[in-house]
Parts: structure tokens; C-alpha cells; sequence
């Protein structure tokens, strides 16, 4: 067994470390590792690229959250040394981190990092919930979402979907925008025949707005809340009445299903069937428990502009036919003993 990364990973990590402003498909990656020059591909040449990509993101987010563990332990070694805090009189302590930058564990981290940097990583400041005023750093790597069943490759600030979102007193539409350009500062979407320049960094961390128009890069329970009370804030106290699509609090449906406040449609699916195996009368459950789910399930997946698949038609059934069934009565009359089957 391998015991690091071989020439097919270095050629796809050269290939991550000089992409950043595109996605990248199956197909870029196996041409790269192989060196290919656009010739097809075998089957067992994408399956190797495939899996020595996903391989090359984990190792580095292993390294990444390693360097971490490094850099405390780095600290509580400088912290021993002096026997004082880091950020004791909320004054900068030269000596303190003279010392902490020549601990051999701090200068493994920053190889690692290093490493982690080359690849490819960003990050962001967010919020600590429910402390006021405390913020924390977020890290993001290249992600991988599949659309039209091609599997992608791509930097989180790069998307490879944009919605158009529409808030009105009707409630909130999603519509598909087409992406054409993506540079260094923005995202060029083709919307309704016009080109829409839209702030990258935005686009990525929250939504971007163009003409009055919002355009989100995920659907996500994130997005959701966020879209849930712009619209509470614009029409909520305006009179009218709630529209049917939102009749249930998104937290209520949240709490429900018990998925997370960053739910994708995946997440929704999966736990709606995990509880009606519980409610679903022919389990023991109601009729209303069922309902209530469906409700719950359907008001998440609208919230991110999409919808549970419809029921499939039986098999034996011609498209677009009517199914009727009709209740056939049978005789009554019993076959006597001497009945003999035909040969």
C-alpha cells in the first residue's frame, strides 16, 4: 500500500495549486494526471484520478487540522517556558513569540500550512453564536458538488450554480441563471438575456445583488433563513396574509425534521424518511403525524427552491396512461374434486 502521494496526486495537487478561478471536471483532471493531450480517457484511468483527488483534499485537510494541534501545542510549550499566557496584559510580547516561532512543532505547522496554502485554501471571520462581539476564523477547501451528474471540482469561491431569487409579496421564486465568466473580483451570470456582474466574494459568503435582484451560489438552509427574513421584514407586518408556500415557520419545519440549520435537500430527504417510518399509519403512527412531516419537508425544500421527486409511475404502466382500478366480483361457486387440469 502507498504510503504518500504518488505521481498521478502530484500532477492533479500542480493542477489545484495554479486553478483558482474555475471549476474543474473529471474529465480536466484525468487529462492533467495522465497527461492525455484530449485524447478519451479509460475507464479505470478516470476511476484512479477520480479517487487520487479526493484523496490529495483529505490529506489536506488532515494537515491543515494537524498544524493546528501543532501550533497549541506549540503554544503550551512557550506558555511553560515563561510561565505566563500568550496575551497577558492584552500587550505584544516579543519574547514570547521569538520563542514561540523557534518551537520545532510551530515550524512542522508552518510546513504544513504551507502545503495546505499551495492547494488551496480560504478563509472567512463569522460570528460566535451566542457570544456578542466575538468573531471566529472559518476554513473552506476546494469542495466537490455534482450537477447534472458531473462531479465537479472547484474553489468554494467559485460557483458552478447561480440562482436568481425573487421576493415578493407572493413569497420567494427561484430561477436558474446561467454562468458565462468567472474572474478574480466577480461572477459575469446571463439572467433574463442581460449580464449580471456580481461580486464574488459575496456571492460566496452570503448572496450578491444586481439590479434589485438577488443571486444565491448554494441551497442551503443558510440561504434559506437569510432569504426567510428579508421577506418577514419586507411584507411580514404589511397585511395580506402569509403565502401557502410559507404557512409553517422554517424553524418549526427545522426542528421537526431535526435537521440542521445549514440543511441541504439531501439532508431534508434522508431525515423525512427516517421519521415517517415512525409516523406513517401503517407503522402505528397517524395520519396527522404524516401530514405534518410532508408539510415540514415540503417547506424546507421550497425555502431552497426545490421540491421532493414525484411518485414514479408503475412500471407496466404505458406513459400517459390512466390507471383505473375496478372492484371485480368473483363467483362463488367451488370447483368440485373431480376437476382435473389440463395437460
Amino acid at each position: 500500500m502507498s504510503k504518500g502521494p504518488g505521481i498521478i496526486e502530484k500532477r492533479i495537487a500542480d493542477l489545484f495549486a495554479a486553478t483558482r478561478d474555475r471549476a474543474l471536471s473529471v474529465d480536466d483532471i484525468v487529462d492533467n494526471a495522465y497527461e492525455l493531450g484530449g485524447r478519451k480517457p479509460t475507464r479505470e484511468q478516470r476511476l484512479s484520478a477520480t479517487r487520487a483527488a479526493h484523496r490529495l483534499l483529505r490529506r489536506v485537510k488532515e494537515r491543515y487540522h494537524h498544524a493546528e494541534k501543532l501550533i497549541e501545542g506549540a503554544h503550551a510549550n512557550t506558555e511553560t517556558a515563561f510561565g505566563r499566557k500568550r496575551y497577558q496584559d492584552q500587550s505584544y510580547d516579543q519574547e514570547y513569540w521569538d520563542h514561540f516561532h523557534r518551537d520545532p512543532a510551530q515550524i512542522e505547522a508552518r510546513r504544513l500550512l504551507d502545503y495546505c496554502d499551495r492547494i488551496g485554501n480560504w478563509g472567512h471571520t463569522e460570528p460566535v453564536p451566542g457570544k456578542p462581539g466575538y468573531f471566529r476564523r472559518k476554513m473552506h477547501f476546494w469542495e466537490t458538488t455534482t450537477v447534472r451528474k458531473r462531479l465537479l471540482f472547484h474553489p468554494p469561491d467559485v460557483p458552478v450554480q447561480v440562482w436568481a431569487v425573487s421576493i415578493d409579496r407572493n413569497g420567494i421564486a427561484w430561477f436558474e441563471a446561467e454562468i458565462t465568466r468567472v474572474t478574480e473580483r466577480n461572477i459575469v451570470v446571463r439572467y433574463q438575456g442581460e449580464k449580471a456582474r456580481l461580486d464574488r466574494r459575496s456571492l460566496w459568503l452570503a448572496w450578491a445583488w444586481w439590479r434589485g435582484v438577488c443571486f444565491v451560489s448554494s441551497q442551503s438552509g443558510r440561504i434559506a433563513e437569510k432569504l426567510d427574513r428579508l421577506w418577514w421584514s419586507r411584507f411580514g407586518t404589511s397585511g395580506g396574509g402569509v403565502p401557502p408556500t410559507m404557512q409553517v415557520p422554517l424553524a418549526e419545519a427545522m426542528e421537526l425534521l431535526g435537521v440542521s440549520a445549514n440543511y441541504t435537500r439531501e439532508e431534508v430527504i434522508k431525515a423525512f424518511r427516517r421519521k415517517a417510518l415512525r409516523a406513517h399509519p401503517d407503522q402505528g403512527g397517524t395520519a396527522e403525524m404524516f401530514r405534518k412531516l410532508v408539510e415540514a419537508r415540503d417547506r424546507l425544500l421550497a425555502a431552497i427552491g426545490t421540491e421532493a421527486a414525484k411518485p414514479k409511475e408503475p412500471s407496466y404502466a404505458p406513459k400517459g396512461a390512466t390507471i383505473v382500478y375496478r372492484t371485480v366480483r368473483t363467483s362463488s361457486r367451488r370447483i368440485g374434486s373431480k376437476t382435473r387440469l389440463l395437460s
